[in-house]
C-alpha cells in the first residue's frame, strides 16, 4: 500500500466526521437565516440583529467568555502537560488528571443501568 493511501485512509474518517457534524448543521443554520417563519427569503433577521443592542451584546459577551475560557485554559494545561513530561510515574498522574473527566460518564452509565433494569 502507498503512503499516500495509507494516509488518505487515516484521514477520511476525520473528515467526514467533521463534514457531517460540524460544517453541515453550520451551512444549515446559515442557510435557514435567510427565511422567515413562513419560509420566504428575507433579510429583516439580520436587520434585527444588527439593530438590536441586546443581540450584540450577547453576542460580545459571548465571545468574551470564549475568549477567557480559552486563556484560562491555555493557562492551567500547559504548565500541566510540562510538568507532566518531567515527571515520574507519568501514567499515574496523568490518571488522576483525566479520571475526573470520566466520573460523568459513570454516572450515566449507572443511571442508564438503573432505567433498564427489570425494576426501572
Amino acid at each position: 500500500m502507498k503512503k499516500s493511501t495509507t494516509n488518505a485512509a487515516f484521514y477520511t474518517p476525520y473528515v467526514m466526521w467533521l463534514a457531517l457534524f460540524v460544517i453541515a448543521p453550520m451551512v444549515l443554520i446559515v442557510y435557514q437565516s435567510f427565511f422567515n417563519i413562513s419560509g420566504h427569503f428575507t433579510l429583516a433577521n439580520y436587520q434585527t440583529y444588527f439593530q438590536s443592542g441586546t443581540y450584540i451584546m450577547m453576542t460580545i459577551n459571548s465571545v468574551w467568555y470564549a475568549f477567557l475560557i480559552t486563556l484560562a485554559t491555555l493557562l492551567i494545561s500547559y504548565p500541566t502537560a510540562y510538568l507532566l513530561h518531567y515527571a515520574k510515574h507519568k501514567q499515574l498522574w496523568l490518571l488522576l488528571i483525566i479520571l475526573p473527566t470520566w466520573i460523568n460518564l459513570l454516572l450515566k452509565a449507572y443511571a442508564f443501568i438503573g432505567i433498564f433494569s427489570q425494576d426501572g
